[in-house]
């Protein structure tokens, strides 16, 4: 029976094991700066923390580090065709390891130790999403025009029905003011 923790025995040890665990967890979170929590909130806000300097806030590779002498460009992630060469696994190993890790630019430096593996695989998924916009676009762009299309056979059957509602009111309005005068005309008689 000496084995086993009695009451205040069991009290301690569980406090000392939530102190470590507590401890622990609080020497994780000091290894982010509280600037650094702030991007690390989202993979959108990640991704205009970190690469949008170079790629740009829309992905096209246009950001404010971009110059018209940099060689090779940074990489414009609405590029349908390409994006859709690259692996997830590339685009992770990139992120990870830097770009030059995939034979690309020794530019785009490795955020392997920075970010972590959940955050890196949410950003191949934010990054992705901008070459999943163009390819929206022309499906965007027929729907509106078929609104467009719809708005306007709409503004017509309306137009339509205004003038023939006005042509009616005009006849009616004329066809009461000939039945006074009629009216008028037999009552003197």
């Amino acid at each position: 029976m000496g084995y086993f923790l009695s009451g205040k025995k069991l009290l301690i040890c569980t406090f000392v094991v939530l102190g470590v665990f507590g401890v622990y967890s609080a020497a994780q979170a000091l290894d982010v700066s509280p600037r650094d929590q702030v991007f690390l909130l989202s993979p959108k806000k990640t991704f205009e923390y970190y690469c949008s300097p170079c790629h740009g806030i829309k992905g096209k590779g246009d950001g404010t580090f971009f110059t018209i002498d940099l060689k090779p460009k940074p990489r414009n992630f609405t590029d349908v065709e390409y994006m859709k060469k690259r692996t997830d696994d590339q685009l992770i190993k990139s992120i990870t390891e830097g770009s030059k890790a995939v034979e690309k630019s020794n530019l785009c430096p490795p955020w392997g130790k920075t970010l972590t593996e959940k955050r890196i695989k949410e950003l191949v998924v934010y990054i992705r999403s901008f070459s999943a916009q163009e390819t929206e676009k022309p499906v965007v762009a027929a729907k509106e025009a078929i609104v467009e299309e719809k708005k306007d056979g709409v503004f017509k059957s309306s137009v339509r029905w205004l003038f023939i509602g006005v042509i009616t009111l005009a006849l009616a309005g004329g066809a009461i003011t000939e039945w006074k005068k009629l009216r008028n005309e037999s009552s003197r008689c």
